[in-house]
């Protein structure tokens, strides 16, 4: 009798496992018809979460001064209440990217702070989609007048993205964030 119910208790827990499995595989399907259309159409807008700035000396000291606030570091700020995004619209994108990091040359005071922005026509984006990783791939040069940036987007089938910006002028910074369509209030 109790191997009876031990085998019964088994089925059952092997059961409600593949069931949540199931909807897992289902919503995953879902996520990525809505990634795939998204970046078909080329009309979506990546909303930052994370900043991770290259790891430098002064990266570590401004850790460990306290100032990042807590949960953050050197390596990994959270962006939460901060503007920070990459649109794409056709062949116009628009990014508006806080810098965290070391800036190797140039720059100085300017009104539009000193984060990353552009918002341009680009001409040699390009979009492909890597089966063996499963991710779509957006690559793009872009440029602010004094510095020039080249951008890679990873967008995976989860919704979630990884954007890599190498600028002309300062240090690799990495974002990560999920990637949504635009909503009216981004359309003109």
């Amino acid at each position: 009798m109790r191997v009876i119910s031990v085998l019964l208790g088994l089925t059952v827990v092997v059961m409600l496992s593949n069931c949540g499995s199931s909807e897992s595989v289902l919503r995953t399907s879902q996520y990525k018809e809505a990634v795939d259309s998204l970046i078909e159409n080329r009309e979506f807008k990546v909303v930052n979460q994370w900043a991770l700035p290259t790891m430098s000396s002064s990266m570590m000291e401004l850790s460990s001064s306290g100032i990042l606030g807590p949960g953050n570091s050197g390596q990994r700020i959270d962006l939460s209440g901060n503007t920070s995004f990459l649109e794409i619209k056709g062949d116009s994108v628009q990014a508006i990217l806080p810098y965290f990091g070391v800036r190797q040359m140039g720059g100085g005071y300017n009104a539009d702070g000193e984060g990353i922005q552009f918002d341009q026509v680009v001409e040699d984006i390009s979009f492909d989609y890597e089966d063996s990783k499963d991710r779509h791939v957006i690559k793009f040069r872009a440029n602010n007048g004094s510095e020039s940036f080249e951008l890679i987007l990873y967008v995976f089938s989860n919704k979630k993205s990884s954007l890599f910006v190498n600028s002309s002028q300062r240090d690799v910074i990495r974002y990560e964030g999920i990637i949504r369509e635009l909503s009216k209030k981004d359309h003109p």
